[in-house]
């Protein structure tokens, strides 16, 4: 009877940690249960490669969690933001610093802590027609967020900004572009007023600038973090971060305005968008794959390309770079 005992606590153990496992290889999107496939979009749809499939999907991040809000239906999409918790913006709190284009159609939901805004990407899917409206099949293709922080919390934006850095690099996507500026930015100036990069190796090396030095050319390389510590809080500051991988793109939008600095974040799925009459997804997505991995490639190539270049920099190790410990 005790051995008996034994084997069935024994049993139910394995069970337990068999599901355990089992739940841990599934992403989040997954773990969502609502279909990402089916007449619509997907396999032997127009939208064949929709929505799309990330290079990690078991990150778990503020990025990854608004990705895994793409590439669902219009109804599941509003089922699980209410399950999470977000409730509608009121018509009267609607403020400009996030409905950049004052719509009065566009709707906006408060996070759950209301530390954020999300407005929703909801599409017609014009070559997926809905038999029972007669109109293209709605789903969610994108979602942006919008962030206020106080003009005097300038420490708090170079954290989101390099928060975002880090979550791209979760997701092993590759950071396409940072660039900031403001208000009257001298490009030749030095210090360096204006960052930019394109791809992490870039963002490695920092910003360039060739100048003039007692008659002779001389050329300065600039972290870029030193860069946005030294130039945000400028008039009219703005900086952009794009990050891609095959089927998903990201952004973030900084802009300091009369109500503080706005950050704009966006997660797209890329093969929900439509195409030209004349194009196809199949033609069009293996264009994107060609595009990433001329990207990869070039980003591994520029290691050899800065170290054989005339003025060469100091290429920082990543995790440094992205405060990661």
């Amino acid at each position: 009877m005790i051995m008996t005992r034994k084997l069935i606590v024994c049993f139910v153990a394995f069970i337990c940690i068999s599901a355990s496992l089992w739940s841990q290889t599934k992403s989040n999107a997954e773990k969502m249960g609502y279909a990402r496939t089916g007449k619509y979009w997907g396999p032997k749809t127009f939208y064949s490669f929709a929505p799309g499939t990330p290079n990690n999907k078991m990150a778990n991040n503020k990025e990854s969690a608004m990705r895994d809000l793409t590439g669902i239906s219009e109804t599941d999409f509003f089922t699980e933001i209410k399950k999470q918790g977000f409730t509608e913006v009121p018509k009267k709190e609607v403020k400009v610093w996030f409905n950049e284009n004052k719509s009065k159609d566009k709707k906006f939901y408060y996070s759950p802590d209301k530390s954020y805004i999300l407005s929703p990407g909801i599409v017609s899917l014009s070559r997926s027609v809905d038999p029972a409206t007669g109109f293209g099949a709605r789903a969610s293709a994108d979602v942006m967020r919008y962030v206020l922080i106080p003009a005097q919390d300038s420490l708090k934006v170079i954290e989101a900004i390099w928060q975002f850095l880090r979550d791209l690099n979760e997701m092993k996507v590759i950071m396409s572009s940072f660039a900031s500026t403001f208000s009257k930015a001298n490009p030749k100036a030095f210090p360096i007023e204006q960052a930019g990069a394109s791809g992490w190796t870039s963002l490695r090396a920092g910003s360039f600038v060739l100048r003039q030095v007692d008659g002779k050319l001389t050329g300065n390389w600039e972290r870029i973090e030193d860069i946005v510590r030294r130039t945000i809080g400028k008039p009219k500051f703005n900086l952009h971060v794009l990050g891609t991988e095959i089927d998903f793109g990201y952004s973030l939008r900084v802009n300091l305005k009369k109500e503080g600095y706005v950050l704009c974040y966006n997660a797209v799925a890329i093969p929900m968008r439509d195409l030209e009459p004349a194009n196809n997804w199949t033609d069009e997505h293996k264009k994107l794959v060609e595009e990433y991995n001329l990207g990869l490639k070039g980003d591994k190539e520029a290691v050899n390309v800065y170290k054989k270049a005339p003025m060469p920099p100091v290429l920082e190790d990543l995790n440094k770079l992205l405060h990661i410990k």
